[in-house]
């Protein structure tokens, strides 16, 4: 790679490491996020994954906006999307606990049933 493209990449890496440091001053999240510059032409300009925010944008300008844009989804999922997966969450716990109970009273409903005799009710299922 020439150096002077070499030396405008670093200049570019600096600039959305500046971009992004700000970014997380300014909202006051996001404090855990890395920034990964790949410039390719796939067909993503960015995404959030795994802790960092990937830019594949080689523009500049438009790596720019990327991380823009997705430093500003991340804070929306976080927001409120987040909140809706807690909820979600619980109520699935919740759920789970009161099928529990009920299979339990189920089970020892019928294990009291198959311990009866005709025309005699038992506690136990001792032997005799």
């Amino acid at each position: 790679m020439p150096k002077a493209l070499k030396s405008n990449d670093n200049d570019a890496l600096r600039r959305l490491e500046a971009e992004l440091t700000y970014l997380k001053r300014k909202f006051q999240i996001g404090q855990e996020l890395k920034l990964q510059w790949t410039p390719n032409n796939g067909p993503k300009s960015g995404e959030v994954t795994g802790g960092a925010i990937r830019i594949y944008e080689a523009d500049q300008t438009k790596a720019l906006d990327t991380l823009r844009h997705e430093f500003i989804e991340y804070v929306l999922v976080n927001e409120f999307v987040a909140p809706y997966k807690r909820l979600i969450n619980k109520l699935i716990s919740l759920f789970e606990e009161e099928m529990y109970r009920r299979k339990e009273e189920l089970v020892e409903k019928l294990l009291e049933a198959s311990c009866e005799k005709p025309g005699e009710r038992r506690t136990s299922c001792g032997l005799i």
